[in-house]
């Protein structure tokens, strides 16, 4: 019979060694530098994150009158809690850094989004190390650490290959990360990267039935199985962040079928439906009533056939979004339940801020298009309804759907009305929450979130981690309310601010002001009011008893003007005390603040091949440049790809074809530009050079030369104003996945071996102001 083996002396990792040495092994004893271990009743922790998805979006929480079907999170709600009084920032980045280090978003330099920072503490993109992550300090306390899907907290000047890393999810506390950087991505071909390294992009020609949102699940599903396998009592922290439903709103063509015709009554109708249903449910109290339409959005009843019926398709394809997204999150619950762990396992899902505007009155069928200055007509889209929500498109539905989507909230995502801060949060833990299909009406934050993730897990944020002194947490742990729905909140004040937007709620009652800037034309349309452009003294403050009255119907401002007073100050306040100032509604000035990556040079060059991201790639719209390249030719008949940036929805390519050199220019998908030598190529070496010059904004003439000959010029009338496309890669040198040109059928590995390839920027801007701010607008 074998012994049992002596339990080994251990101390804590850090701490001073404990055992002895001595002379020799005989003198002396052994001990084991250990983490610590959590309890053995330390629960797992999943932390679904969906992207714009309003109030009103899930099944159990209206679900558009019951249209939009959301099964499984549906089943959470009934085994768990639903909590109505739950408000994020109102935007991505500000809400994820709250949730991931339990202080505001301003305290943390992250006022705004990621791509909009400025040199000021609260809004340097930066989250510094004395904001540890609520992932770091589980993983020193021997959790397993996961993250899969959104991420956008890195800067992006960091985001390049030659990082630096520290700010991606490995260098913030997680084991693991698979997902992309930014703020959205196309859920069919994204650009991923697994912990710090890039995946190679899909080629296209795959024939199955990939989905980002599947994927993600794969990923995190295997990434549990394979701990529970090897430490099966060691607890896990999941952050699952989905893509779904910021646009572009793709979801597979079957589900998308299911949803046919099942919003042809329109967003008014469907908007007084769900409000009944929130009411009979219990989610907003009886009386409730509905604040007019948003400013901007028309009746249903004085629109053409041919919009009802665009804007119909547009809402069936951001539905099958919402309910495929659902399916994967059933998936993860059906693996958890099949491994043991579901009772054991605090599983929330939360949304990062309000439905969102960003389509516009019409919707869009294309991002880019609109990023570049470029927006549909409705009878430009009609044409794409069958490709709607597929591969060929990367829409957003129009602003009315984000409206009914946010009932019986007042504005959208970006706004500091309850329309942009009031979203959906569910919280299910069968051990530990006995009142199932309970709703808690008690307020609360992402700062919140992150404080009832570590006392679940039996720790506290520490005073110092990693030798960083910690700032102190701003949320209070929500644990309270899992067993005492008549609790009092643990919260008496938040601060919102985003755009200029501001908000004070306290005790029940909320100050808000919605400031009156170029940025708003983008979400309310061209509305007929004065704007306020850097001028905050001129906005107007209203109140609201929002403990009876939730959808901000009824301005006690000139009731109450001391209670306003009192409120409006505390926010100067606050604003003082977590980095808010100074206010700044500027938009596309914003974006031209952070320094760029690229160190500046008269020339780029690479050897060999590359792949980059657009950060880290030389930026050569709106200016005149060449591109030399250097080749050996093996086979010309092959030929393929040699220099490419940008992808189907704009760029440029170098390539060879049936034995001809090619460049390609391409503008929005659209208006392509071809020059094509007429001598055929013979293998061996050879000098491409293409020159561009402009001869006027976003336009110029193209002249390619081969060996120094001239072979083709032509003029090109239109290239992309502002950016590829958001999903796009950058520099990719001899080999094209993305596929610029689509009479080149990809990924078109070159057939021998680009040398070196030399880019030049000439002396002219690369950025235009007007196209930046029309992008600004669009995004912010």
């Amino acid at each position: 019979m074998r012994s049992t083996p002596a339990a080994k002396r251990t101390y804590p990792e850090g701490s001073p060694f404990i055992g002895t040495i001595g002379a020799n092994i005989a003198a002396s004893q052994e001990a084991w530098p250990v983490l610590p271990t959590p309890g053995p009743d330390a629960p797992n922790v999943v932390m679904v994150i969906l992207d714009d998805v309003g109030f009103a979006q899930l099944g159990s929480f209206g679900g558009l009158g019951g249209r939009i079907e959301t099964p499984a999170i549906d089943v959470l709600a009934a085994d768990g809690l639903r909590y109505s009084n739950f408000h994020a920032a109102a935007m991505c980045s500000p809400t994820r850094a709250s949730l991931m280090t339990g202080r505001n978003h301003h305290s943390v330099g992250i006022g705004m989004i990621m791509e909009r920072a400025t040199g000021y503490p609260g809004y340097n993109a930066r989250i510094p190390k004395n904001a540890a992550m609520i992932p770091r300090v589980l993983q020193l306390q021997g959790y397993s650490t996961l993250s899969a899907g959104k991420w956008h907290l890195t800067p992006p000047t960091e985001t390049t290959p030659a990082g630096p890393f520290l700010r991606w999810p490995l260098g913030q506390g997680f084991d693991r990360f698979y997902g992309f950087l930014g703020a959205d991505d196309d859920h069919f071909n994204p650009n991923l990267y697994e912990d710090n390294h890039r995946v190679p992009r899909r080629t296209g020609k795959e024939d199955d039935d990939y989905h980002l949102s599947s994927d993600l699940v794969d990923k995190s599903v295997s990434w549990i199985r394979e701990r529970k396998m090897v430490t099966p009592s060691k607890p896990f922290f999941l952050h699952l962040a989905f893509g779904a439903a910021h646009s572009p709103h793709h979801a597979p063509a079957d589900w998308i079928r299911r949803y046919e015709g099942r919003f042809d009554a329109g967003w008014d109708v469907i908007r007084e439906e769900t409000l009944a249903r929130q009411i009979e449910m219990g989610l907003v109290p009886p009386g409730t009533s509905l604040p007019d339409r948003n400013p901007g959005v028309r009746s249903w009843a004085e629109l053409t056939d041919d919009e009802r019926r665009l804007y119909a398709r547009q809402m069936e394809v951001f539905a099958a979004f919402v309910a495929h997204t659902d399916h994967q999150i059933g998936r993860l619950v059906d693996s958890l339940q099949a491994l043991g762990q579901l009772d054991n396992t605090l599983f929330m899902v939360v949304s990062d801020n309000g439905a969102s505007a960003e389509g516009g009155p019409d919707g869009i069928s294309s991002e880019n298009r609109y990023y570049n200055g470029v927006r549909d007509k409705v009878e430009e889209m009609l044409p794409l309804l069958d490709a709607w929500g597929g591969p060929t498109t990367s829409p957003h539905y129009a602003t009315g759907w984000a409206m009914a989507g946010n009932t019986p909230n007042r504005l959208y995502k970006s706004f500091c009305h309850e329309g942009g801060t009031r979203v959906p949060l569910i919280v299910h833990w069968p051990r530990a929450i006995t009142d199932r299909g309970g709703i808690r009406t008690q307020f609360h934050s992402p700062t919140d979130l992150a404080a009832t993730v570590l006392d679940v897990a039996g720790t506290a944020m520490p005073d110092v981690v990693d030798g960083h002194p910690q700032l102190p947490f701003d949320g209070t742990t929500m644990r309270y309310s899992f067993d005492d729905a008549d609790a009092p909140t643990t919260r008496s004040t938040q601060y919102f601010e985003m755009f200029g937007h501001r908000a004070m709620w306290k005790d029940g009652w909320k100050a808000v002001t919605l400031h009156w800037s170029k940025a708003i034309h983008t979400r309310l349309g061209q509305i007929d009011h004065p704007l306020n452009d850097g001028d905050f003294d001129a906005d107007v403050w209203e109140l609201y008893h929002t403990d009876t009255d939730v959808a901000e119907v009824h301005d006690r401002a000139q009731d109450m003007p001391e209670r306003l007073k009192e409120l409006v100050d505390l926010w100067w306040e606050e604003a003082g005390r977590h980095q808010v100032l100074p206010l700044d509604d500027r938009l596309a000035e914003r974006s031209m603040d952070e320094p760029d990556i690229l160190e500046p040079r008269d020339c780029y060059r690479y050897d060999g091949p590359v792949h980059l991201d657009m950060r880290s790639t030389p930026v050569v719209r709106n200016t005149s440049h060449s591109i030399l390249v250097r080749a050996d030719v093996a086979d010309p008949t092959t030929g393929g790809v040699l220099v490419a940036d940008g992808g189907p929805d704009g760029g440029y390519l170098l390539c060879v074809q049936d034995s001809r050199v090619v460049y390609v220019s391409n503008a929005l998908g659209k208006e392509f530009t071809v020059l094509r030598s007429a001598t055929p190529l013979a293998a061996g070496a050879h000098e491409i050079l293409l020159e561009f010059d402009q001869t006027a904004p976003h336009a110029g003439s193209a002249h390619l030369s081969v060996d120094g000959r001239p072979v083709a010029e032509a003029d090109v009338p239109r290239t992309n104003a502002v950016t590829y496309g958001l999903q796009a890669d950058g520099l990719r040198i001899g080999r094209d996945v993305l596929m610029v040109w689509p009479e080149y059928d990809g990924p078109a590995e070159f057939a021998g071996r680009v040398e070196t390839v030399e880019i030049r920027r000439g002396d002219g801007p690369s950025t235009d102001p007007d196209a930046e701010l029309r992008m600004a607008l669009h995004r912010q």
